[in-house]
């Protein structure tokens, strides 16, 4: 993982040397998996873009993807709850993306743009269990448990991008996401009697806003 890591390190300080505009965005996501609240968990991200030429804009982000499960309840034959847990997970993202753009041979203001991304995530997982007396159904201990963990992910997406501005290139893109970031893992840790949940290759809908630091060319 170390030279992976150094790899991406090379090629990331290359690409900055030799980018031609640099502008940065803010974004966010969500999700859709059932078996978190309300069928979804968010993404929130920041970072660059480099313009290295019109068809090749690559990206630096960090990012967070938070999310709670669904609450599962325990009960017995007298319909008495005996035992209840909340599970939640968190992740930050270090991402690269080789932001590769499509059409935008006469540097149009919209465009297509496809995005492979690489992710070294770390991952927390946390889950709060409730015990209950089998008579009276009151709570007799607590119980919270947290599991950690790194991984490496490969997602990819395909994203429209279009200025607001006559004035300047503040953009925003409108992004189909096919994140894969392995929170799964971690979770199924903490449960391990219950069902196994699994988030990687999760679809989701993204929105980036990209700021220009300098005005259009008149």
């Amino acid at each position: 993982m170390k030279r992976k890591v150094l790899i991406c390190l090379f090629l990331i300080s290359s690409i900055v040397v030799n980018s031609q505009v640099f502008r940065p965005y803010i974004g966010v996501g969500a999700y859709l998996h059932t078996d978190f609240e309300k069928s979804v968990f968010m993404s929130f991200k920041t970072g660059g873009e480099f313009k290295v030429n019109r068809y090749f804009k690559p990206e630096l982000e960090i990012s967070g993807i938070i999310g709670s499960l669904e609450t599962r309840s325990i009960v017995n034959d007298n319909n008495i709850m005996i035992e209840e847990y909340t599970r939640a997970v968190s992740a930050i993202n270090f991402s690269f993306c080789p932001k590769i753009v499509l059409g935008n041979a006469k540097e149009l203001d919209s465009y297509f743009v496809i995005l492979p991304r690489f992710s070294i995530s770390n991952v927390e997982a946390n889950k709060k269990s409730y015990l209950y007396n089998n008579t009276t159904g009151t709570l007799t201990s607590d119980k919270k448990e947290i599991v950690k963990n790194w991984s490496q992910s490969f997602g990819i997406g395909i994203g429209y991008n279009f200025d607001l501005s006559a004035e300047n290139s503040d953009s925003m893109c409108l992004i189909l996401d096919l994140q894969n970031v392995d929170m799964g893992k971690a979770i199924n840790e903490l449960s391990t009697k219950a069902s196994r949940v699994d988030t990687k290759w999760t679809l989701g809908l993204g929105l980036n806003y990209y700021f220009n630091l300098k005005r259009k060319k008149s």
